[in-house]
């Protein structure tokens, strides 16, 4: 059997880690991998049986893909997607984003999210939260298979130890050091990590923001909050894989001061590197976090992420390090493999 696995995104390797597994887990499978769907690849390779999308947003609206060009992309994608239909083919669909996180052509994404949710043969969600964000607001109750979030674990380079990446970084060894990681884009809340971590004056304290800015006013605005503070160390930029472990090994622990969120592959990363996080109770980090096992949940609503920046500081943070890093461990990607390639087969016996 083969898979075809379809995603624009380039930077993170859940993809690759994704059809690897697979592939280790279940030697009948092939796994081959794209980054848009043409009519040849419908019409004229019969090889492959199942599409694996990913991210659907991205077929029909790429960078700025002004709205006409995003709704004509979109009525392509659906026609390719019900002709390979007609010919016997499946489509799984992994949820990553039910929403657009900017909101960027909403009526967009809703049409494609009311046809995928309705004609995929198989929803794959991470976590139950998910699947019960489909079941409200789509109402898709079968088909829909939760399957974690798989770690990232040897995926990046792991050799520099806290001392050392601390010098890297020019942050002082004795510090308590919250990392934010990854794209800074609004919906994750960094202007309001900024704003709080400075109201709670804390000298020996060091905030640090790594990743690429895609919107140069968001860029401009968290610059501006971060302004001279030697305390706050914002890094703006893409953080090359071999970089990323400098961030991670230099901090305490990874806020995710997220203000929407379906999946985080962020969470993992920072548990694949024995980090545990702050993030909010909303979406899959209650699942994430635990009862406080791998870090805290602040409450939006009652505006107390200062006071769980502060109570973070007296955490067993070696004994959570540990749970962090064992709830990633368990969450190898040739058991995941395992589990979606059961998804597959299954389709084809019904």
């Amino acid at each position: 059997m083969r898979i075809l696995y379809l995603s624009r995104v380039r930077l993170n390797p859940y993809v690759d880690l994704l059809a690897r597994g697979v592939e280790e887990s279940d030697p009948g499978i092939q796994t081959q991998r794209r980054r848009t769907l043409s009519w040849s690849h419908i019409l004229l390779d019969p090889r492959w049986r199942i599409l694996h999308l990913h991210w659907i947003e991205l077929q029909y609206a790429y960078g700025d893909a002004p709205h006409e060009e995003a709704a004509r992309n979109l009525d392509s994608l659906l026609r390719k997607f019900a002709r390979l239909q007609k010919q016997g083919r499946k489509i799984v669909y992994t949820v990553h984003n039910i929403n657009h996180h900017e909101g960027q052509h909403a009526d967009l994404n809703q049409r494609a999210n009311a046809w995928i949710f309705r004609h995929a043969d198989a929803l794959h969600v991470h976590n139950a939260f998910t699947a019960r964000q489909v079941a409200q607001l789509y109402g898709r109750t079968t088909g829909v298979h939760i399957i974690p979030h798989g770690n990232y674990i040897g995926v990046y380079p792991q050799e520099v130890p806290r001392r050392a990446a601390r010098a890297r970084l020019d942050v002082p060894e004795d510090h308590f050091v919250y990392l934010c990681l990854g794209q800074m884009r609004p919906y994750k809340g960094l202007d309001e990590l900024i704003a709080t971590f400075l109201q709670r004056r804390m000298p020996d304290a060091t905030l640090l923001l790594a990743g690429h800015i895609p919107d140069p006013a968001y860029a401009r605005q968290l610059k501006r909050l971060a302004g001279d503070y030697p305390n706050i160390r914002l890094f703006p930029g893409f953080v090359l894989p071999e970089e990323i472990q400098l961030y991670c090994n230099a901090a305490d622990l990874c806020v995710l001061p997220y203000r929407d969120a379906t999946t985080s592959g962020a969470a993992l990363l920072a548990f694949s590197f024995g980090s545990p996080i702050i993030a909010p109770a909303i979406g899959p980090f209650p699942e994430l976090i635990g009862a406080n096992e791998r870090g805290l949940l602040f409450h939006p609503r009652e505006r107390d992420l200062g006071d769980v920046l502060v109570q973070a500081r007296d955490l067993p943070l070696a004994e959570m390090s540990r749970a962090a890093r064992a709830f990633a461990e368990a969450r190898d990607w040739r058991t995941l493999g395992a589990q979606h390639a059961r998804v597959y087969r299954e389709l084809f016996r019904n």
